[in-house]
């Protein structure tokens, strides 16, 4: 008791950290009132239908319906649908307490591809502000350039110091602006999933796996994406991935 106590009291917490911010959630405000009273009398299934309902994924101020949505899943013990809303949360309003709920979760359910570090935070934070970052840069990449041709029109002398950090600067650039396309996650949605040694169903099967597990993804081939499990790159089916 004192266990289920300390779960429900967590997220409590983190509800109270998220809707902090007065995110106006951009849905049907009379479904999402039913949807509410739904929730208050226990009756799960039809709040969260309608919860679902009303949540989009092209909507930037989803972070209501995520938190509802992932207590839910972990009420019903549906992990898997609760660590994936809790993920599609982080990249709208990253936090250390939300990471640290998810890390929990992953370690009571024993799941792998949840351990938080720097540089998965700056991924986060990135996506979060990546409109902002790319501009930043590319003013100041631009300023540089500027400074050089000018320098060059009058004849001035550059160092070769500074043409080799402007070119790693920029080439810095390039990678920091690609990061969102060459950087993706996702989750396991069912049991008995395959992870194969080559983009086919006739490869040999790597390992079989249970939902649930966090993967990172390097490109994909046809129906399959390429994933990294035990520090190998391995092939799955997109269908058995949700991608975050």
């Amino acid at each position: 008791m004192q266990a289920l106590y300390k779960k429900y009291l967590s997220f409590l917490i983190l509800a109270c950290t998220i809707l902090g911010s007065g995110t106006v959630v951009s849905a049907d405000l009379k479904e999402l009132k039913a949807a509410d009273s739904l929730f208050a009398m226990a009756k799960y299934t039809e709040a969260e239908t309608l919860y679902k309902k009303n949540y989009k994924e092209d909507e930037k101020n989803n972070e209501y319906l995520l938190l509802k949505l992932a207590f839910l899943s972990e009420k019903t013990n549906n992990y898997t649908n609760c660590l994936y809303y809790l993920n599609k949360l982080a990249l709208i309003n990253p936090s250390r307490r939300l990471f640290e709920k998810m890390d929990n979760l992953a370690v009571e359910q024993n799941l792998s591809g949840y351990d938080f570090d720097d540089y998965n935070y700056f991924i986060i934070f990135y996506r979060r502000y990546g409109e902002y970052i790319p501009i930043l840069l590319l003013t100041l990449g631009s300023y540089i350039v500027f400074i050089m041709v000018l320098k060059t029109r009058r004849k001035e002398p550059i160092l070769q110091f500074h043409k080799i950090s402007t070119i790693v600067y920029l080439v810095v650039l390039l990678g920091v602006v690609n990061i969102p396309s060459l950087y993706k996650t996702g989750i396991i949605v069912n049991d008995n999933t395959f992870l194969r040694e080559e983009p086919s169903s006739a490869s040999n099967v790597v390992e079989m796996v249970r939902k649930g597990h966090k993967l990172t993804i390097f490109g994909s081939v046809d129906h399959w994406d390429r994933v990294i499990w035990n520090n190998r790159i391995v092939y799955i089916r997109k269908n058995d991935l949700w991608t975050i």
